[in-house]
């Protein structure tokens, strides 16, 4: 009897800092470097966010990382000019969210905030300023072009917390 009391006491003894080193664990989220935590409980978002680094969370908490840095994505696309000729398009987007409106826009949009905002409302600025200019003129005018899209986007997203950095018509 004696003896059993004793593997008994030798086996919690090593068990229980084996669960306490366990659970310290489960608490710990990394969170890369040019992202932002978004903390959710049970599906609700947090209204803290997360900065860079090893942070403690709940163990029964999600960390969703969202990337802060300047992402760059290319479109190709058609636009009609003034004079109803066809234009292929080449151009790419560079853009990035901001650390403090994070957890708004994942609440608001996602993660896949790119396909659900930022992509169609591209697409519609850059035909709309198209259909200004004739054929002849959109080679010559392509600064002014990007600048456009550009401005009547950044109006669009900054609402959501997305910086667009800048357009590019290639071409």
């Amino acid at each position: 009897k004696t003896e059993r009391k004793f593997n008994v006491g030798r086996i919690l003894f090593i068990v229980i800092p084996v669960l306490v080193v366990f659970v310290f664990l489960s608490c710990v989220r990394i969170v890369p470097t040019g992202h932002t935590g978004i903390v959710t409980t049970f599906g609700k978002v947090e209204e803290a966010s997360l900065e860079s680094g090893p942070n403690f969370v709940l163990p029964w908490q999600k960390v969703v990382n969202l990337d802060n840095r300047v992402q760059k994505v290319n479109i190709l696309t058609d636009a009609f000019s003034s004079d109803i000729q066809q234009v292929d398009i080449t151009g790419s987007i560079n853009y990035a969210i901001n650390k403090s409106t994070a957890m708004t826009l994942f609440k608001e949009v996602g993660t896949n905030y790119y396909d659900k905002l930022i992509n169609p409302r591209m697409m519609e600025n850059t035909k709309a300023v198209f259909s200004k200019y004739t054929a002849e003129n959109l080679v010559s005018a392509r600064e002014t072009l990007s600048k456009q899209i550009r401005d009547d986007l950044s109006k669009e997203m900054d609402r959501y917390g997305i910086t667009v950095i800048s357009v590019s018509i290639e071409n």
